[in-house]
């Protein structure tokens, strides 16, 4: 079982009642635009970024000092008694625009090469036919303490990121501040 991070638009006269408990009365999931990104994603999007760094549960909490990627996929401000999620964070309208501006930078599939070699990776599907595709083949400490093989799925991993990088852009079109839950 995976958990998900749920980006909503929120306006940003809605922060301050966010931070204040008082937003939640309303039924924020109906917000639009909206966006889903599963944490093990965001930890791969993170992995790549760096060459190799691992995101951290303390990253999540808050507690470790926040750079701009983090930013992008976390948010700034902490929100710890939102109803029904472990954590919740917003970020301005303001931050929102340098996040778009930094994602727009970045080409996701430059950053593969830092930490293994494209190839041609040869499976089978769950019906036993044999397909392929490219990736990236690195060592990674996923949830147990031994590292274990991975592998990158290039052309699916590029079309997660970019539709993180189209979400930022329209609320930075649409002049929004982010709220983000883990659910």
């Amino acid at each position: 079982m995976g958990m998900d991070l749920c980006y909503f638009g929120v306006k940003e006269e809605d922060i301050p009642k966010i931070l204040d408990g008082k937003f939640f009365d309303e039924d924020f999931t109906k917000l639009e635009p909206q966006h889903t990104l599963r944490v093990f994603s965001a930890k791969d999007f993170f992995y790549l970024y760096t060459g190799g760094k691992e995101l951290e549960e303390t990253d999540f909490q808050g507690k470790n000092k926040r750079d701009i990627f983090i930013e992008t996929l976390l948010g700034e401000v902490t929100v710890s008694f939102a109803p029904g999620d472990i954590y919740s964070y917003c970020s301005c309208r303001e931050k929102i625009k340098e996040i778009a501006n930094f994602l727009n930078k970045i080409d996701i599939k430059n950053y593969f090469e830092k930490i293994g070699t494209i190839e041609e990776i040869s499976t089978k599907n769950f019906k036993g036919e044999i397909f392929t595709y490219l990736g990236v083949k690195t060592k990674r400490k996923i949830i147990s303490q031994k590292e274990e093989e991975y592998i990158f799925d290039i052309k699916a991993t590029t079309n997660e990121f970019n539709e993180l990088k189209e979400f930022y852009n329209k609320l930075a079109m649409e002049n929004l501040g982010v709220f983000i839950y883990i659910s």
